[in-house]
């Protein structure tokens, strides 16, 4: 997928025109494995779409853990919100080498006031994300370690349109990001394997059972 599939994708409910506004803002930034790319408190320069690699974005409490907010894959976007609070209010890291791309703060805000229609889209747009992010609450809090790990092998699923799926991150990472801890995470995962519903080899999985994973998450 070329870089401008990518921000059709994520972007696809904005109009044709809009979209090209979008694009026509962005500017690649590349980002080496483990580097920082901001931190609470930092100047907003606008907010991410990943293009290639994987990127964890995560707070600290006040004991000085850090908490996993979200791990952006391929086709995701973060820090939507710092180009209207002006700096940014957590940490993004990269877990791979990365490629992203930046839709700048100064030109975006342009966009969002000088267009109703495109402010109208795109509020749209944030409502639908905002939904998403409900049901991955929902996941996160209410429903057993194996649900979780459905949900979110069938939502990768669908966002890479094939059973055999790239983890964007390692599972260490992602039990960190279900909210499990590594142990509940490798046993549910090795329970999984042996009913037959999915296998796990390296950074892929391969969706074997898909109407079981879809009861399970029910």
């Amino acid at each position: 997928m070329q870089a401008t599939g990518i921000l059709e994708a994520i972007f696809a409910q904005l109009s044709p025109e809009h979209r090209r506004k979008v694009e026509h803002i962005a500017v690649e930034v590349p980002l080496k494995k483990g580097k920082q790319l901001f931190a609470p408190g930092d100047p907003s320069r606008g907010f991410y779409v990943v293009q290639e690699g994987a990127v964890r974005v995560y707070g600290m409490s006040s004991q000085g853990k850090e908490i996993t907010q979200e791990i952006a894959g391929r086709g995701s976007a973060f820090a939507l919100a710092s180009p209207f609070s002006g700096t940014y209010h957590c940490f993004a890291e990269a877990l791979t080498d990365c490629r992203l791309y930046l839709i700048k703060r100064e030109e975006f805000l342009d966009l969002v006031t000088a267009d109703i229609k495109f402010a109208a889209e795109w509020m749209r747009l944030l409502s639908q994300m905002v939904i998403q992010l409900r049901r991955r609450l929902v996941d996160l809090t209410l429903r057993t370690p194996k649900a979780r790990i459905a949900s979110y092998l069938l939502l990768l699923s669908e966002m890479q349109n094939s059973r055999s799926l790239t983890l964007s991150v390692p599972r260490k990472e992602l039990a960190t990001f279900l909210g499990m801890t590594h142990e509940t995470f490798y046993r549910t995962a090795k329970e999984m394997e042996n009913e037959g519903l999915v296998k796990f080899s390296g950074n892929t999985a391969e969706i074997i059972n898909q109407d079981h994973l879809m009861k399970i998450v029910e």
